[in-house]
């Protein structure tokens, strides 16, 4: 295995190493690599920054509380028509610089679920003496492609990560269809292959009253699928920086065809010569 380098960096420098693959750029290759390419090198909107940075707090407030305020700051309920209120409104600016605004009727929720997330005693357990936020970089040896994890909470006297996921229902049955949805086996088998470590830990907490919080891990069959997917969706990474090529959806059928037939080889004269129909 490949030396693992663990840095406490933020997070903003963390999603700036571009060059390096995470998780969630195997998942979005996997859908197909046009949308890799696209999500990775194309600016985020609006709406989905403004989703991040809920999840963000929610994240802080839990796993860095010290660091809350000084990162975070709530919008101030005011009338900017009047003098007072553009006076608030000037002293917040200065105030809120290089920190995420958040919003009033947002921070209830935010502090709650920081609340209830410490009354589950198993999970308290878990960030005893743990590291939280540390950003792990190392080489994948088989295509030697730079490798970047930042696992949300990993133990120090357990072979245990922790990945703390926000979500409407924490439910088992719930939780489970997440699994499928957002592709979390390859997550759990992309760090733990990586890192090194045995058990993979969600945490599922609720964006919602009473913000219950669930606790998951997955079975063998689940990790050795989401290995699967994420040995694949390397090579094929690799496969597509070499030749600057990167399909969209049914061209991404023939290409893991001929991956999986063992013949990537043939990849582009298969693809000429497809009609390029998907059966469903």
């Amino acid at each position: 295995m490949a030396e693992i380098e663990f840095v406490k960096d933020t997070f903003e420098e963390y999603l700036s190493k571009k060059d390096h693959i995470a998780a969630s750029d195997i998942k979005n290759f996997l859908k197909s690599p046009a949308k890799y390419y696209h999500d990775k090198f194309v600016k985020t909107t609006k709406e989905e920054q403004r989703y991040f940075s809920i999840g963000s707090a929610i994240h802080e407030i839990i796993l860095e509380p010290h660091l809350f305020e000084t990162n975070y700051i709530v919008f101030p309920k005011v009338d900017g028509r009047t003098k007072e209120g553009k006076a608030k409104l000037e002293e917040f600016k200065e105030q809120s610089e290089n920190k995420t605004i958040l919003f009033d009727n947002e921070m209830p929720m935010i502090k709650a679920i920081g609340e209830n997330a410490l009354k589950n005693h198993t999970f308290v357990e878990l960030m005893k003496d743990s590291y939280r936020e540390l950003s792990c970089y190392t080489i994948d040896e088989a295509t030697g492609l730079k490798i970047r994890m930042r696992p949300d909470i990993m133990c120090s006297k357990q072979s245990t990560i922790v990945d703390l996921k926000s979500c409407l229902d924490s439910s088992p049955k719930d939780f489970k269809s997440s699994v499928y949805k957002f592709g979390y086996s390859i997550s759990a088998a992309y760090y733990g292959d990586f890192i090194g470590r045995e058990n993979y830990v969600f945490a599922a907490v609720e964006k919602q009253e009473p913000y219950q919080m669930g606790l998951y891990v997955l079975d063998d069959e689940k990790i050795q699928y989401g290995r699967e997917q994420y040995r694949m969706g390397l090579d094929l990474i690799k496969f597509c920086q070499d030749h600057n090529h990167y399909p969209s959806h049914n061209e991404f059928e023939v290409m893991k065809d001929c991956y999986l037939l063992g013949s990537m080889d043939t990849y582009f004269d298969t693809l000429k010569d497809s009609q390029l129909i998907t059966i469903l």
